[in-house]
């Protein structure tokens, strides 16, 4: 176990703005258990999740550790999962899209569960068939997974992934569906849902071209989450990879601009530190948490 000092009453978003969060991409290979008090002990109060690992811990038993610890979960993945741990992205193939649905009540009853209301998806950028109907089965299972979730108070929350190199073959493909924040606004005003709103991520904001009104034209669209993560120097976006990802406000990118435009769009919600770099991981636990404690709260500073 991890020391844990100076415990208070879990804190949800709306009690703080731009609480520090932490996600467990970020120190990768620890069971859940630890991983929730290792944030703790770094003084998280806030926490992503993988819904899968709760339903191996047990819901119930984790939200009596959550309440234990004084954390909330800000948002979770998995609503559509792949394996023990990982999400899957949105435009699986039919068969495994509908396996997916067989155990989804398990699944939104264990956000209930746990109190998080937020589930995170994550959307192919581009696609190896026609992006024409790329898109219009990602609306449909929009559809179907928000009327699921509507029924446990669960809200979705679209990440749309900018960086070009470096994924997963089953993200890539010639065509396009939806790179960017402006594309997926597009997308989700499809699907029509107040309750389906837009993950935010700086790293793939910033490859996308680090535009504030990305994020202020996403109006009347929800931003649901904030993953923030910091981007190389001297290297152009188009060979950036989620492997050169860093503690925010330890790389280049210039902060004031997307947490500025982040208030004007109207989000004060959590800043969650999403990681996916080696050579970070390699540091000790409880380096790597205090490390981005420190350095959510140093972003969400600038206001």
């Amino acid at each position: 176990m991890f020391p844990v000092t100076a415990l208070s009453a879990p804190l949800s978003p709306a009690d703080t703005p731009l609480l520090p969060c932490l996600n467990p991409a970020t120190v990768t290979g620890l069971d859940m258990e630890d991983f929730l008090y290792l944030a703790a002990g770094a003084s998280f109060r806030t926490v992503e999740l993988s819904i899968q690992q709760v339903i191996a811990y047990g819901p119930a038993k984790t939200a009596a550790l959550l309440t234990e610890l004084g954390l909330s979960v800000a948002a979770a993945s998995g609503i559509v999962p792949a394996g023990p741990v990982l999400p899957a992205p949105l435009l699986i193939t039919t068969d495994a899209y509908v396996a997916t649905l067989a155990d989804l009540p398990e699944r939104l009853a264990a956000f209930q569960t746990i109190g998080c209301r937020v589930a995170t998806v994550l959307l192919n950028p581009r696609t190896g068939g026609d992006s024409h109907a790329a898109i219009a089965t990602a609306v449909g299972r929009l559809r179907v997974l928000a009327d699921a979730a509507a029924d446990h108070g669960v809200r979705l929350a679209v990440e749309a992934v900018g960086v070009r190199a470096g994924l997963d073959a089953c993200l890539e493909g010639p065509h396009e569906v939806a790179s960017t924040l402006p594309r997926l606004a597009e997308l989700l005003e499809q699907v029509g849902r107040d309750d389906v709103g837009v993950c935010v991520d700086s790293f793939h904001w910033a490859a996308t071209g680090a535009d504030p009104a990305h994020l202020t034209e996403l109006a009347p669209l929800p931003i649901g989450h904030v993953q923030v993560a910091d981007i190389p120097a001297r290297l152009p976006p188009s060979r950036w990879t989620d492997a050169m990802r860093l503690f925010p406000s330890e790389g280049a990118m210039d902060w004031a601009p997307f947490v500025q435009a982040l208030e004007a769009a109207g989000y004060r919600g959590p800043l969650s530190v999403e990681l996916f770099n080696p050579e970070l991981r390699l540091l000790p636990e409880d380096e790597i948490a205090k490390r981005a404690y420190t350095a959510a709260r140093t972003v969400a500073g600038i206001l």
